[in-house]
């Protein structure tokens, strides 16, 4: 059984790892140039891209959706987890 201590150390790692990959996919799209650009690379929508990393991102970044940006833009798996800001 978790106590309150541990569910607050695992949201602060969930919580964490949200920002890093929204500001990991801003410095993306930065690179990209713009969201057209952005999501040409990626497959998604313009729209749905600034739902998830726009200035104020409406959805979380789940693990199949992190791994298929990763895949489309030919990154290693795991890189949007990492710090690169």
């Amino acid at each position: 059984m978790l106590t309150q201590r541990d569910r607050k150390a695992q949201y602060r790692q969930i919580e964490n790892l949200r920002k890093l990959r929204v500001a990991n996919l801003r410095m993306l799209k930065e690179k990209a140039g713009s969201w057209l650009e952005f999501s040409r690379q990626t497959g998604h929508t313009e729209s749905f891209l600034c739902h998830i990393c726009g200035p104020n991102p409406r959805r979380d970044i789940g693990e199949k959706l992190a791994r298929g940006i990763e895949l489309a833009l030919k990154l290693p798996a795991g890189w949007l987890d990492a710090k690169h800001v």
